[in-house]
């Protein structure tokens, strides 16, 4: 994959004529979206830039080690700083989503502002209108590995220090599910090599980011795998679904499920996987899907649940009640499979 000149020269003029950037992920951050926008951060700071990092909702609690994490302004924490900075702004760099929307609340004060933008993503069928420079490559495991590219084909690796490198690969392992899916490229592992590289303490940051769980996060996973998980054999299948009320038991905290939708494709047999979530009762479902091999999960949760993503990673959503959304998946799912 190379990166086209004309691209890297917009990037250098627009970061040099910015009096100030704001780093923006999309809402329900992962490791991809903190570990990219956190990177940046460690990068443009090293470069002398003044950066800020602004996230639309709470950042999950096993991503708040990497460095930079204690300057986020979180918005809906903090309405009226996240605006001033918004507005202050003299370049907005997104990362890790490709349609405007996928910020929740602060989309409608970004459409607003003049500022330039630049986006990195790399999921598929990007909406042209949200930047003036975009960086979208469907074939690279992660923003944070498109992240690592785009930064050593601008030369700054000097400036890629151990705290920026410890953020990108987080990303990379976080959204490859520790390189097991999404990661079939000999690129991503030579990136891999060149972040462990830089001094990075691989052992801590899985740590950080596996084996630091709360005690409420393991009972929540350990109901929901007893009680709410469901096999449909004929379709090689899994589900599992976690109420609000269960949520609300649980003490739940942004991140806590993140990784449960992974669980059913450990059962033998199965090939996909689906995780229903219950955000809003009786309003808003959010889901997950997982498959093996070349079904497009992402063209099912695109179709049928408003979302997308990858061929074998996707996110959809459902506006109604938790016990609708299992039956929309069962009533299309086995139709949709059989067209494949």
């Amino acid at each position: 994959m190379e990166i086209n000149k004309g691209q890297l020269d917009t990037f250098r003029k627009l970061i040099e004529n910015a009096s100030s950037i704001v780093l923006i992920p999309h809402k329900n951050t992962d490791g991809d979206a903190i570990g990219s926008v956190l990177g940046w951060w460690n990068l443009l700071k090293n470069k002398g830039y003044e950066a800020s990092v602004i996230v639309p909702d709470e950042v999950p609690a096993n991503l708040l080690w990497m460095k930079g994490a204690g300057e986020i302004i979180v918005y809906e924490n903090n309405q009226s700083l996240a605006e001033r900075k918004l507005r202050e702004a003299g370049l907005f760099i997104l990362l890790d989503f490709n349609d405007i929307e996928r910020c929740g609340d602060m989309a409608e004060v970004i459409k607003t502002l003049k500022a330039p933008r630049i986006l990195i993503d790399h999921h598929p069928e990007p909406d042209i209108r949200i930047a003036s420079l975009l960086f979208s490559e469907t074939e690279v495991s992660s923003t944070c590995e498109l992240s690592f590219l785009i930064a050593e084909a601008l030369q700054w690796e000097d400036k890629l220090d151990t705290h920026a490198a410890e953020c990108f690969y987080s990303g990379v392992i976080t959204d490859t599910g520790s390189l097991s899916y999404n990661s079939s490229a000999p690129r991503t592992y030579r990136v891999v090599g060149e972040l462990v590289a830089r001094g990075i303490d691989k052992d801590k940051i899985h740590k950080e980011l596996f084996q630091s769980n709360s005690l409420e996060r393991m009972r929540l996973l350990g109901h929901v795998l007893a009680n709410n998980l469901e096999v449909i054999d004929n379709l090689a299948t899994a589900y599992i679904t976690i109420s609000k009320d269960e949520l609300d038991k649980y003490q739940y905290r942004p991140g806590d499920t993140e990784g449960f939708v992974n669980y059913p494709l450990a059962i033998k047999g199965m090939d996909i996987s689906a995780l229903f979530t219950e955000k809003e009762k009786d309003k808003f479902v959010k889901i997950s899907f997982r498959s093996r091999s070349n079904i497009p999960v992402n063209k099912y949760s695109e179709t049928f649940f408003s979302g997308g993503g990858h061929l074998n990673a996707a996110g959809g959503e459902w506006y109604g009640k938790l016990d609708e959304a299992v039956q929309r998946f069962r009533d299309t799912f086995p139709e949709f499979l059989s067209r494949l």
